[in-house]
């Protein structure tokens, strides 16, 4: 038996000048910024963003998924969610969760444009959301070469309480990093949705409308 304590911890952060120009995108869109960061606690980005541009920020412990799944209530307005594969089920859990009315998100999606690429198997989560098959060649093409689009239709599924209102897209560099795929998204909640939104006992923090544009996955853009 070993003697030492081996911990499951994210230390990896691939193309950090990628991560830090879309969380600043992000802020750029949200006022007085409250901040959930989801697996990388007081990593890379607290150090270059979080510190100096956040009013208040917390981070998720333990295994990501349980952590959110245990916690009642979100008031957070921004969400950091950077995994080594996908952050849908966790974006899924969280705008469930939250009370304010227009979020900020910045993720990392190391599995959907991936998956695409390798012609392997989608997740039963994203099988499940979307009603895709489990590895269909025609579909995985269409996500790899148009996944803005597809990222839309993704977010659409999972947050249906929430309308999009801005998106940014940026990929990796290289052969196979370049099936990483880096984004930023701002959401409002849908009117339709408003009297269903968790109670929050806490002041609202901020008022915006924001006008919703076109995604971009060749730069970051409004």
């Amino acid at each position: 038996m070993s003697k030492f304590k081996i911990k499951s911890r994210k230390t990896n952060n691939s193309f950090p000048n990628i991560k830090i120009a879309l969380r600043k995108w992000i802020i750029e869109h949200i006022k007085n910024p409250y901040v959930l960061d989801v697996y990388g606690g007081n990593g890379l980005m607290y150090e270059k963003i979080w510190k100096t541009n956040s009013k208040h920020y917390r981070h998720s412990e333990g295994d990501a998924l349980d952590w959110l799944a245990r916690e009642k209530i979100f008031t957070e307005n921004i969400f950091d969610v950077d995994p080594y594969a996908s952050p849908f089920e966790a974006i899924e859990i969280i705008c469930k969760k939250c009370t304010s009315d227009f979020i900020g998100i910045s993720a990392t999606d190391g599995m959907l444009r991936r998956v695409s690429m390798m012609r392997t198997k989608l997740p039963e989560f994203i099988q499940t959301k979307c009603g895709w098959p489990e590895r269909d060649m025609k579909l995985m093409a269409g996500i790899y070469n148009q996944y803005p689009a597809f990222l839309r239709h993704v977010i659409k599924l999972i947050v249906p309480n929430y309308e999009i209102e801005r998106l940014a897209v940026k990929y990796g560099e290289g052969t196979w990093k370049q099936a990483t795929a880096y984004f930023g998204v701002i959401l409002k909640r849908s009117p339709s949705m408003a009297k269903s939104a968790p109670e929050n006992t806490e002041e609202a923090r901020f008022t915006d409308s924001q006008q919703p544009q076109q995604s971009s996955a060749a730069a970051l853009s409004d």
